[in-house]
Formats: C-alpha cells, sequence, structure tokens
C-alpha cells in the first residue's frame, strides 16, 4: 500500500515569513518572461520560499539567500547577469525543458531519475532533519513516521522518500504515513504551527532558518545525507559547462567559501563543482 497523498490547499505564510512574497522576481528587477542565454542576462528560476536560499526580503521583491548571494558571484565571472524569476517548485524541471528558464538555482537535489530530463551541476552536500513542534516527541528517520501526518512541497524529493518509508510500515503491519503536499515551504510551516501536520522533513539550513523566526518549533534525526543541492540546466545547454567554470573559479577564489560562512553552513561546501553526481 502506498503513502496516502493529498495536496495541502494553498496557504497563507504564516506572519513571521510573510515577506516571502511569490510575485517577486530578481533583487530590484521586473518580472522576466523568456529565457535570455544569448544575451546578457540569464533567467535562473527559484522558489521563493525556500528558506535560506532564496526568499524575498522586507519589501517584498528584493531576493535574498545563499544561492542569491552565489548567483551574484557567478553573475561576476560569467560576465552576464542571474536574474531570479519565481516558480512553483513542480513547475521549475518542465519549465527547464520547455525553454522558459536557463537554468535553476534553488533548493533542489540532484537525482538520476531528474537527470533524465536536465543536467546539473553539484555545488553543496546535502544534509537533512526533520521539523516538528516543540511538544512532539523526536523523529529518528524515515522509517519512524508510520501513521504520522507528514507535509512537503509539492515536488520535492520526499515524496519518494515517504512513499517508501509507508510501504514498509504498512509490509510490517503499521499504519501508513499520510502524506499531504502543499504549494510551496510557507504553506507547509504554516499547516505545522496549526497542527494540520506533525512534522516536516526538510534541508537543515532551511530549518535552522525557520526556527529563528518561528517559536515552538525543533529539529531531530535525519535522512538522506548524502548526494548534493545542485544548479539545473536544459539538456546540452552551453551554459552547464560555464556555471561548473564559474563555480570552479569562486571555490578557488575563497568567495564561495566566505558566502557559506555567512550564512553558517560551512561544512557544507564543497572543494570543487560535479556534473550529475548524484548517488541515487
Amino acid at each position: 500500500m502506498r503513502s496516502t497523498i493529498r495536496r495541502g490547499i494553498p496557504a497563507l505564510a504564516v506572519a513571521a515569513l510573510s515577506a516571502l512574497a511569490l510575485s517577486a522576481c530578481a533583487a530590484g528587477s521586473p518580472q522576466a518572461t523568456s529565457s535570455t542565454t544569448s544575451g546578457d542576462v540569464i533567467i535562473a528560476a527559484a522558489d521563493p520560499s525556500l528558506l535560506p536560499y532564496n526568499f524575498t526580503g522586507s519589501d517584498g521583491s528584493t531576493w535574498e539567500g545563499i544561492n542569491v548571494d552565489l548567483a551574484a558571484a557567478l553573475s561576476t565571472k560569467l560576465g552576464r547577469t542571474i536574474q531570479f524569476q519565481s516558480a512553483g517548485f513542480d513547475t521549475i524541471i518542465p519549465g527547464l525543458t520547455s525553454g522558459r528558464f536557463d537554468m535553476a538555482l534553488t533548493g533542489m537535489f540532484d537525482t538520476k531519475e531528474r537527470q533524465k530530463s536536465v543536467d546539473f551541476v553539484d555545488y553543496l552536500k546535502a544534509e537533512n532533519n526533520f521539523l516538528t513542534r516543540s511538544d512532539y516527541r523526536d523523529i529518528t528517520d524515515m522509517n519512524d513516521l508510520c501513521g504520522v501526518t507528514v507535509g512537503i512541497p509539492s515536488g520535492a524529493i520526499e515524496g519518494s522518500l515517504l512513499a517508501t518509508a509507508s510501504e514498509k510500515c504498512t509490509s510490517e503491519g503499521k499504519a501508513a504515513i499520510t502524506v499531504n503536499e502543499y504549494s510551496d515551504l510557507n504553506a507547509v510551516v504554516l499547516a505545522l504551527t496549526s497542527k494540520r501536520i506533525d512534522v516536516t522533513p526538510n534541508d537543515s539550513a532551511a530549518n535552522a532558518y525557520i526556527m529563528k523566526s518561528a517559536s515552538g518549533l525543533k529539529v531531530s534525526g535525519g535522512y538522506q545525507n548524502e548526494g548534493y543541492f545542485a544548479a539545473a540546466f536544459p539538456k546540452g545547454s552551453a551554459l552547464t559547462a560555464e556555471v561548473e567554470t564559474a563555480f570552479t573559479e569562486i571555490m578557488a577564489d575563497g568567495t564561495y567559501a566566505s558566502i557559506l560562512d555567512k550564512w553558517g553552513v560551512p561544512s557544507r561546501g564543497l572543494t570543487a563543482p560535479i556534473v550529475n553526481g548524484s548517488p541515487f
């Protein structure tokens, strides 16, 4: 039996996260509408709810985050500006394959399944844990979620991990995992704080940032602490090699390490970028 999956109704973000407006595009720039790799601007898709990788500041329009700082550094090396365009996470890969976006620089795992549609330049080690309310029990791993109601953003890799874990639960005579999918991470956090879900599995840096903005939450356990976050590109795009080179340069000159230090994730850095390096 597969896990029970139903799509949650898109919800407003919790007040502490309300600055993360989905209408935002590039930092201080108007909304981009088409890919432009042949020109001076590179259109990068990103989900603006993915703290602390891509989000919008208190003005509701200026992009901030780890990926935003990396994009600025990469732009200097590329000699072209990487401009962010807001996109729901599950629309990003279709947008790349259709030519709507030149690349994606968001909280995306490189996976072998996704490599069938796009190419990746891996730039950050994965580290994940479980976010719960402070009064909820600790979670050890995915196999510790039998009978639990879990929330994730639509299209997240955790969907397949939870389905596998739920099948293991039912094969052992335990209750299935109920998985509710939401429009974005803001909606997931709201569902957690309003007790419509009990757990959300997520990136460790994102969870740490969320806990700074929303009280009464904690993290525990871990899962899928292998593999990489990666920039994504349409298959065959010349931009893949260009961005790989740009990442190599900012890793060599110390810019990359400084950005990771600023955002509190130095342990997740790589010494060199990797193309399509997913182990799973």
